[in-house]
């Protein structure tokens, strides 16, 4: 399936470089106006942060229910890509489709988040997990618009700082409940939150369950049964899953930890419709750790 998926992608771009080609006077004119191009919405919203009025940024991926690994990009989405002075994706493997966009294009600038953040692939994509990532995006995004718009360096820098400044509540939270974490390590449905849990204070019990559902594997029977005993014999703080996947197995040890007391976490890979921006989507995450450690 993987295979097929990228061979109709590799078919896309060609198609679609065949169709660009000569039309390089659509490209933006960054000194009247920044395009940027994001390829999901929370990196999206710290551009649109940064770059203020000067410019405008659209997000390829808004929709919850879309799945950055597997997506294919429609035609209006390499034109944003090909337009644009400006394009940031993921990287480690996430959203592989963006780059290889950007790989019939060499002259837009972009960047890659994973190797901003020191990540090669491989390593835990879910970056974003990381109130660090989003810092250090916000002071390269800053240093870019400087490069188009030399005049407006001022302002993007003071964006930046603003930005920042907000999401300082969410390093309040962490902190936290770091100081009142519970003694027990954690069990995951997959690498999402991990980051995350890091910055807690938590360790998580059992990393193969994970790491198989993470590379679409089954858990093998083993670390099935690891997880539902520590369950059972009440070994953890609490079991973190990601509600927008659908996982017989993952239904059965929600279903367990509920019935044995130990507390569920819900989380999400992409920002739900329901949550405005970024930092209200951590918060409220946060939260339901929070709400456990406080009881």
């Amino acid at each position: 399936m993987k295979k097929i998926k990228a061979i109709s992608l590799i078919v896309f771009i060609a198609t679609f470089v065949l169709i660009l080609t000569g039309c390089s006077s659509s490209k933006n004119d960054a000194k009247k106006s920044i395009h940027v191009t994001s390829s999901v919405n929370f990196y999206g919203e710290v551009a649109k942060n940064v770059l203020g009025k000067y410019g405008k940024v659209t997000s390829i991926i808004n929709n919850p229910n879309i799945d950055p690994h597997d997506f294919n990009p429609a035609s209006s989405d390499a034109k944003n890509v090909y337009q644009a002075n400006l394009v940031i994706y993921n990287g480690l493997g996430y959203d592989s489709w963006a780059q290889k966009l950007l790989s019939s294009n060499k002259n837009v600038d972009s960047i890659n988040v994973g190797s901003l953040m020191g990540k090669k692939t491989g390593d835990n994509p879910h970056i974003w997990y990381n109130v660090a990532t989003m810092e250090k995006l916000a002071n390269e995004l800053a240093a870019k618009f400087a490069k188009l718009q030399p005049s407006h360096k001022k302002d993007f820098e003071n964006n930046s700082k603003a930005y920042i400044a907000k999401l300082k509540v969410l390093n309040t939270q962490l902190a936290d409940i770091k100081k009142n974490k519970i003694n027990k390590p954690v069990a995951v449905s997959e690498p999402v939150f991990d980051y995350s849990l890091t910055n807690m204070g938590y360790t998580v019990a059992d990393k193969s369950f994970e790491e198989a559902t993470e590379k679409d594997n089954d858990p093998s029977p083993k670390s099935i049964r690891e997880i539902q005993n520590d369950i059972k014999d009440h070994k953890l703080a609490f079991f973190v899953y990601n509600k927008q996947v659908n996982s017989k197995t993952v239904t059965n040890l929600v279903k367990l930890a509920k019935q044995n007391n130990v507390p569920v976490v819900s989380v999400t890979e992409t920002r739900p419709s329901d949550e405005p921006t970024y930092i209200s989507w951590m918060q409220n995450q946060y939260k339901e750790i929070q709400a456990i450690q406080n009881k």
